[in-house]
């Protein structure tokens, strides 16, 4: 709520569509540059969003840019994860997932855990001291089959 109230939410899904922006461009330039087909994924943190109350404006930020990107930019829309959702929203997704189409349930993942002990994301820089763990928990959760 606090960041919400400093800035639209039309500007926060600028910038939403910005970082997209910048990823495709990373993307293609990294894609050339080794002859490698680079893909992007995008990781959500959902701690401390609350579903009832408060402000809303963040959560329709998030998915106004999510469907624009996916327009925009259809070769970076997936896989997706979603960390650490607020617990209905978990034990809605735990229901509901199984339901999904195997394309979508391989594209968007829902997972509790990663980030959970990490207090500024300074320490998931090249050189900080939980990036190894937490990259580590993306492979494992962005390449398993649930």
């Amino acid at each position: 709520d606090a960041m919400m109230s400093k800035i639209s939410q039309a500007d926060m899904e600028s910038f939403f569509l910005y970082a997209k922006e910048i990823n495709a461009v990373v993307a293609n330039l990294r894609s050339a540059e080794t002859d490698r087909l680079v893909c992007v994924f995008t990781v959500n943190d959902l701690s401390g969003v609350k579903l009832v109350g408060g402000d809303a404006s963040f959560r329709k930020a998030l998915s106004a840019s999510s469907q624009k990107a996916n327009e925009l930019y259809p070769s970076l829309s997936g896989p997706t994860l979603l960390l650490n959702l607020p617990r209905l929203l978990g034990v809605l997704a735990k229901l509901f997932t199984p339901l999904f189409p195997a394309e979508v349930r391989k594209k968007l993942k829902f997972v509790q855990g990663p980030l959970s002990d990490v207090d500024g994301l300074s320490e998931l820089f090249a050189d900080g001291p939980k990036r190894e763990k937490f990259m580590n928990e993306l492979d494992e959760h962005i390449y398993s089959e649930a």
